[in-house]
Parts: C-alpha cells; structure tokens; sequence
C-alpha cells in the first residue's frame, strides 16, 4: 500500500436511500483538495462531480475494507447513496 500524507480532517455524512453530496473538503492550503481518501463503514455508491452530482446504483462501490482514493482535482462534491442501509462515510484530503 502506497502511503498518503494526510493533515486536516475530512467531511463525513451518513448515507441514506436517496443521492445526498459531501463539499470535497479544502487541503492544509486552504484550497479545495485534489486527491481525496473515501472510506464508509459498511458499502456505499460513491460519485465524484460538481454540485449536483448523483450517485446511483451504477456509481463506484466503495467498501469498508477498500478505501477508495481518487483525483478530484476540478470537481467539487462527492455523491453517496446507501447499497442496504445507511453507512458512514468520510472524505479526507490527500496532500
């Protein structure tokens, strides 16, 4: 596993039946983040995407036991809609 430089906190929302969108949270410059790391508690759709994006059934499954990291760079929100029942699930800048 590759190792990330993480140093601030991320944005987290709890999943539910319908799309809902995490902002992509602001690296330690202060500026929208570009690499994020997506982790949930149990299995969560997951769409990266300006405001307004929606996740469906078609969207990247992320796991509890595959944390998910993307380059985001230009978009701002991440879509999420709960796979069987509501999860956790957190967005954290990469440096």
């Amino acid at each position: 596993m590759k190792m990330m430089k993480i140093t601030t906190e991320g944005s987290g929302a709890t999943t539910g039946g319908s799309s809902a969108t995490i902002a992509i949270p602001n690296d330690s410059s202060g500026e929208t983040a570009t690499k994020v790391l997506i982790t949930v508690e149990g299995a969560t759709y997951v769409l990266p995407g300006p405001t307004g994006a929606t996740a469906t059934t078609s969207s990247i499954i992320v796991s509890h036991d595959a944390p998910l990291a993307l380059d985001v760079m230009g978009l701002t929100h991440i879509a999420h809609l709960q796979l069987t029942a509501a999860q956790r699930i957190t967005v954290t800048p990469i440096e």
